[in-house]
């Protein structure tokens, strides 16, 4: 690893009072960063060849030492990581000295790019999130942890003890998934060049058996929602079948509204979760049931209605996710509409749609069947 640190005063972009800020720039195999020291000077107090604030400076005296240590600081931290054999690139070092975080430490770079994701997770997926770098930080024993520390071997140790502690096969693929996300980000970034994950096999996904309701059940929960007066389960009943008859999730259920979605006929609705659009015809089923949400507004939380959806459906595992794949399911692939348009009408891609909510049941098995081999 080559590098240098210089100390420059940056003549390219002065302030009000017409001073210049002085930077120390960071060069490492080549490339460069800039990190500003926060003082700002007239052009003529610069001494360029000894790196400082010249004397006749009225407060060179404290300028000077503050940027000198700044330096040290920088050029410290480097020969500490070519004692230790490991690359670090400008940006990150940048941001270890002004940010006080250490991009190669596991804990220091997650939390920094979850910051920078932030707007693009929900609320739900940062709590995943740090439910398993928690994981992580207790089977460590501390959050001193780089990335140069993962190895296949630690892998191998880790997944081992996340077995005995009963962790369930798909939710140690989660943390895996999680633990995969910072090192491809990290390397996207230029922080590491190491990847334990090419020479180890990883926790598989088993997909799980997918619950729906069928139409039976669909049709009695809609003389539910037209009898009872609880408005906890009216709420719960009616939001629901929007589920099962659009494929939309709980978070567009809540934003749900008739006169901003339903246009000459066809629901045209943004989806919260990845921002892509839905859009289908209102007939049959749905249309009839837009009138029965037109009267009831959803202002219970989601706890609520998973809590009562188990009640009126005791033999089910249901959630209010089971609606999604209740439209996947019962609303399409039943129904002979195709994968490909059962992904567009849910807006998501064919291969989410064929891994997680489509199916081929045995009742669309016997139908085609029947319908082929009759004669």
């Amino acid at each position: 690893m080559k590098y240098s640190v210089k100390l420059l005063l940056y003549e390219h972009q002065a302030n009000t009072k017409g001073q210049y800020p002085i930077y120390c720039r960071i060069t490492i195999n080549r490339k460069q960063s800039y990190l500003s020291t926060g003082h700002f000077i007239d052009k003529q107090y610069w001494d360029e060849k000894n790196e400082r604030v010249k004397s006749g400076h009225l407060q060179a005296h404290t300028i000077n030492p503050d940027i000198t240590t700044r330096k040290q600081d920088i050029i410290k931290a480097l020969v500490g990581y070519q004692v230790k054999g490991q690359q670090i690139t400008p940006a990150a070092l940048k941001a270890m000295v002004s940010l006080k975080l250490d991009l190669h430490n596991l804990f220091d770079f997650a939390e920094a790019y979850h910051k920078e994701v932030h707007h693009k997770r929900s609320a739900g997926t940062h709590k995943q999130y740090k439910k398993y770098m928690k994981i992580i930080e207790t089977y460590h024993g501390s959050k001193a942890l780089t990335f140069e520390e993962i190895t296949h071997d630690f892998l191998i140790k880790f997944e081992a003890h996340l077995r005995c502690k009963k962790f369930s096969g798909n939710y140690i693929h989660n943390i895996w998934k999680n633990l995969k996300a910072l090192f491809n980000a990290a390397k996207k970034r230029g922080v590491i060049t190491c990847y334990p994950f090419d020479t180890y096999e990883n926790p598989i996904y088993e997909a799980p058996t997918k619950d729906y309701l069928t139409f039976k059940e669909l049709d009695a929960l809609e003389k539910i929602a037209d009898s009872t007066s609880n408005p906890t389960t009216k709420q719960t009943v009616i939001y629901f079948l929007l589920g099962a008859y659009t494929g939309l999730r709980v978070s567009d259920w809540r934003q749900f509204s008739l006169d901003k979605h339903i246009k000459e006929g066809r629901l045209y609705l943004r989806a919260k979760k990845n921002g892509e659009w839905v859009t289908m015809p209102v007939i049959g089923r749905l249309a009839r049931h837009l009138e029965r949400v037109k009267e009831c507004p959803l202002k219970i939380t989601e706890q609520e209605m998973n809590r009562t959806l188990k009640q009126l459906l005791p033999g089910k595992k249901i959630t209010t996710h089971t609606g999604r794949h209740t439209f996947a399911i019962t609303m399409c692939g039943e129904q002979g509409i195709s994968a490909e348009t059962a992904s567009e009408l849910m807006g998501i891609t064919l291969k989410t749609c064929v891994e997680n909510y489509y199916k081929v049941t045995n009742r669309k098995i016997d139908k085609e069947c029947s319908a082929a081999w009759a004669t």
